[in-house]
């Protein structure tokens, strides 16, 4: 039995020193060292780390038995025997960068990124889910590149690299889209020197002149296709809210949709298609209404994954971080409250205590996602207790039950038959 580390070291923009150089230096910074996975170190005993590098990441680690490996997500002791799998990069300080594909009206159909960003960093950590999702989206996705870069013929073992993220608004989808491409960036920059998400505005397709928007769509692929060439360069295509572009053609057949959109839908699948032959690309797609999409389309994604709202433990792990960023930032007085680990823990009702408060808290957070969850904190500050004094702990827990049960109850008047007032 062996454990191995997956470790990002994020080295200054301005630093001229061969990454090999810093290899040795940063095994020898970890050994000796307890870690949970997500620790960031800022402050380095090495010099030479001191001078070149801004921080390092513990990653993954993973316990491999013969040849099974298990991710372990406690506080692990890091030795000699260790194996690290060290990626090193440069975060780019660029923002999305809105461009038009010409014509008349000089259309934004997208916002271009390059990568691996600053502008992202933290985000992957942020996304907290119960289940292994997030690995094994990354680990498909490398998958899916490898197959492509190693040739493998697509008429035996189909591949389309497309991926498609469905579930209910605020479930972290378009944000995890964005992770993974992020992480490729990172985890890939042996076989790719660069790396540019394109995140495709997809309403902005759809021409005031209607029976254009087959032809925006169209140009929108003839420029993916152009950065494409270049095979020393990983592109992650976005498309957000993918029912825009590809609603079901049988809805359009009973004549409830125009024309123009069963043309549109032709577009994207006949240039999903095309791009199944470049080996750099990967289409990276969500949804909110899936049973709204062309089902030609679902059938050309190699993994669809649902998203689902945060379960009581995913609740807490969310809100939890959440407090440690006020205390950190003295929006809160310390300490927080022991972290609970085992899952049992959030049944418990037997005391008072703290921990008993947050469980009660994530009990009634229940049917809210994940972008709500982060809501609540703004939302005690700026309707039940002023930021200018820290609040303790305890009473902030309180008021975090108050904000959602609030919040529950406006998201309930939505769902209710809407009323006609008379004025």
């Amino acid at each position: 039995m062996s454990t191995q580390v997956n470790v990002e070291v994020f080295v200054k923009l301005e630093s001229p020193l061969p990454t090999d150089g810093l290899r040795s230096e940063v095994k020898n910074e970890l050994i000796g060292q307890s870690v949970l996975p997500g620790s960031v170190l800022n402050h380095f005993e090495n010099q030479l780390l001191t001078e070149h590098v801004s921080s390092i990441r513990v990653c993954e680690i993973f316990v491999i038995c013969e040849h099974n490996y298990y991710e372990i997500t406690n506080k692990t002791a890091l030795d000699k025997e260790t194996s690290f799998n060290t990626f090193f990069t440069r975060l780019s300080e660029e923002v999305p960068q809105s461009e038009s594909i010409g014509g008349d009206d000089d259309t934004l159909a997208a916002n271009f990124l390059p990568l691996p960003a600053r502008y992202l960093d933290g985000l992957w950590e942020s996304l907290v889910y119960d289940s292994n999702i997030k690995q094994e989206i990354l680990q498909y996705s490398k998958a899916m590149l490898h197959y492509s870069k190693s040739e493998v013929d697509p008429n035996i073992i189909n591949c389309n690299r497309v991926l498609l993220l469905h579930g209910p608004p605020g479930t972290g989808k378009t944000s995890l889209c964005k992770a993974v491409a992020q992480k490729l960036s990172i985890r890939l920059n042996s076989s790719y020197s660069q790396a540019l998400l394109i995140e495709i505005n997809t309403h902005s397709l759809f021409s005031k002149y209607f029976s254009e928007s087959g032809k925006l769509v169209s140009k929108m692929f003839g420029k993916i296709k152009e950065i494409a060439c270049d095979p020393q360069t990983l592109l992650c295509v976005l498309i957000d809210e993918v029912e825009s572009l590809t609603h079901s053609r049988s809805a359009s057949s009973n004549g409830s949709e125009p024309s123009d959109a069963i043309r549109v839908v032709n577009a994207v699948l006949t240039h999903l298609d095309i791009l199944k032959s470049y080996p750099n690309i990967l289409t990276l797609t969500t949804s909110n209404v899936t049973n709204a999409i062309d089902i030609a389309f679902v059938d050309r994604a190699d993994l669809r994954v649902f998203i689902p709202n945060p379960s009581p433990f995913g609740i807490y792990s969310i809100l939890y971080s959440c407090l440690e960023e006020l205390i950190k930032k003295g929006l809160v007085n310390s300490p927080c409250p022991p972290r609970i680990t085992d899952k049992s823990e959030l049944d418990s009702d037997e005391n008072d205590s703290l921990s008993s408060q947050m469980a009660k808290l994530c009990r009634s957070c229940e049917g809210l996602s994940g972008r709500a969850l982060r809501k609540l904190p703004l939302r005690v500050h700026s309707t039940m207790i002023l930021p200018d004094v820290p609040a303790d702990v305890e009473e902030f827990t309180k008021a975090l039950t108050k904000a959602a049960e609030d919040m529950k109850k406006e998201m309930k008047s939505f769902e209710s038959p809407s009323t006609t007032h008379t004025e």
